[in-house]
């Protein structure tokens, strides 16, 4: 299965737009949100998506009872999660995490009990492999970068048959 991996929106709804595009041109089958959507509103901009989210929330998520009200009222296909999620696609072992803690996400990583874990965050996307673990951040789709606005617009693809990625840019 191809897995779409998004994070750090930060309220960039046009963006978001383009990489909803993305993920039904490349039919993936599910799409891992890393966190920092910001405004409970950010979900409504994902309606035309043809499969689910799965999010963990980020360090800057305020209203989570209001994301979770919404989704609750308004259906979105997303399943929201407090800060990590674990799960087990096609025989692959996945955790998703944003990444604020550096300690947290270093620990997912060295465990070496996963085979990919995604993160966010920084808003510098890599893929890396670090023993049998591989690392993905798919970088930001909100269209700053170290606090300067930038070019880099991106996402990710991962396969599980492959437990591979490539970053791809808007």
């Amino acid at each position: 299965m191809l897995i779409g991996i998004i994070s750090d929106t930060h309220d960039n709804a046009r963006n978001l737009l383009k990489a909803v595009e993305l993920f039904n041109e490349k039919e993936v089958g599910l799409v891992i949100h890393c966190g920092d959507w910001v405004s409970p509103f950010m979900p409504d901009f994902c309606d035309k998506l043809n499969c689910k989210i799965i999010s963990v929330f980020g360090n800057n998520d305020g209203d989570i009872f209001r994301f979770l009200s919404r989704n609750e009222k308004e259906r979105w296909n997303i399943e929201f999660e407090r800060d990590c999620v674990e799960m087990n696609i096609d025989g692959k072992k996945i955790a998703a995490y944003h990444g604020h803690s550096k300690p947290l996400l270093q620990s997912l990583i060295k465990s070496q009990d996963y085979d990919a874990v995604f993160s966010g965050h920084n808003h510098k996307a890599s893929v890396e492999k670090k023993g049998k673990t591989l690392h993905v951040n798919p970088g930001s789709t909100s269209g700053v970068c170290e606090s300067k606005l930038s070019d880099k617009i991106t996402i990710a693809i991962y396969d599980t048959k492959t437990n591979k990625a490539e970053i791809v840019s808007l």
